[in-house]
C-alpha cells in the first residue's frame, strides 16, 4: 500500500460518522547498500547487451556470475551459513518489555509456529507466558542460508504462535510512526471505549475476503488449515501417562 491518509469513518443510517483520519506509510524500509557489479576478470564494468558484456571480451549470462563490490572496490563475499534444507539452531533470548520499548521492531517476515511433540509445546507455553504476563520479550536469533536473522516469539491477534522476523538495527531506515501507552488508563476511558465501539457494526467473515483483481482466475478457495492447539498436545501427553 503506497503511503496515503486514510479517513476512517463508520456508517449510521446511511451517514458518515468521522472517527480518525490517518496518515499511513510503511513502518520501515531496509537498507541497501551501494555497490557495484564489476567484470571478475578483469575488473572493469560491464554493459549489459542481453547479458553482460565487458570490454576484455567476456560475456556473463546472470548477474550472479558478476563480482560485486562495495563503494571503496573491496568484494562483498557472501559466507554461506547453512544449506537450505539443513536443519538450523536457534538461540533464545530474553529481554524486559520495558527496555525494548525504545527498539523499533519492523516486521519483515511473519511465520507459523508448529510443534507436534509434548516437551516442545510445554517449553513454547512458558516462553508464551513470559511475554503475556511477565512484560518479557522473547528473541530467536539463526542463521540462514546467507543471512542472520533475528524473530520475536510472540501471537498474533488470533492467538496464532508466529516468529515475527523483524529488520536487525543496523539495517532498518526507521520512518515516523506514533507510539501509545496504556498503562494509565482508568475505570472512565474504558467505560467511554465501550460505549464508542458500540457503534460500529459487527464484523463477519465474509467482511475479510476481497473482490478485487487478486482474485480473478482462483478456481476455488483454498481450505483452511486445521489449527493446531498446543494445550491439546500437552492433554494428549498426560493422558498416555
Amino acid at each position: 500500500m503506497r503511503p496515503r491518509t486514510v479517513k476512517i469513518v463508520v456508517r449510521l443510517s446511511g451517514m458518515e460518522m468521522p472517527i480518525a483520519s490517518v496518515k499511513i506509510q510503511k513502518f520501515a524500509d531496509v537498507l541497501e547498500a551501494e555497490t557495484e557489479l564489476l567484470c571478475p576478470a578483469c575488473k572493469g564494468k560491464p554493459k549489459w547487451n542481453s547479458g553482460y558484456d565487458c570490454d576484455c571480451g567476456k560475456h556473463y549470462n546472470h548477474w550472479g556470475q558478476l563480482m560485486r563490490v562495495d563503494k571503496a572496490g573491496e568484494p562483498i563475499v557472501k559466507t554461506k551459513f547453512t544449506e537450505p534444507k539443513q536443519h538450523v539452531v536457534a538461540d533464545a533470548y530474553i529481554m524486559d518489555l520495558k527496555d525494548f520499548m525504545s527498539i523499533a521492531d519492523a516486521t519483515l517476515n511473519e511465520y507459523g509456529v508448529v510443534v507436534t511433540e509434548e516437551a516442545s509445546a510445554r517449553n513454547l507455553r512458558k516462553l508464551l507466558i513470559a511475554t503475556e504476563r511477565l512484560g518479557k520479550v522473547v528473541f530467536i536469533r539463526y542463521l540462514d542460508t546467507y543471512e542472520e536473522r533475528i524473530a520475536i516469539l510472540t501471537t498474533s491477534i488470533s492467538n496464532r504462535i508466529i516468529l515475527k522476523e523483524i529488520i536487525p538495527l543496523n539495517l532498518a531506515e526507521i520512518k515516523e510512526t506514533m507510539r501509545v501507552n496504556l498503562s494509565d488508563v482508568r475505570e472512565k476511558d474504558i467505560t467511554e471505549a465501550e460505549a464508542f465501539v458500540r457503534m460500529l457494526p459487527t464484523a463477519s467473515e465474509n467482511l475479510l475476503n476481497v473482490s478485487d483483481y487478486r482474485v480473478k482466475g482462483i478456481k476455488a478457495k483454498p481450505e483452511t488449515p486445521k489449527v493446531l492447539e498446543l494445550e491439546q498436545i500437552l492433554a494428549k501427553a498426560k493422558t498416555i501417562a
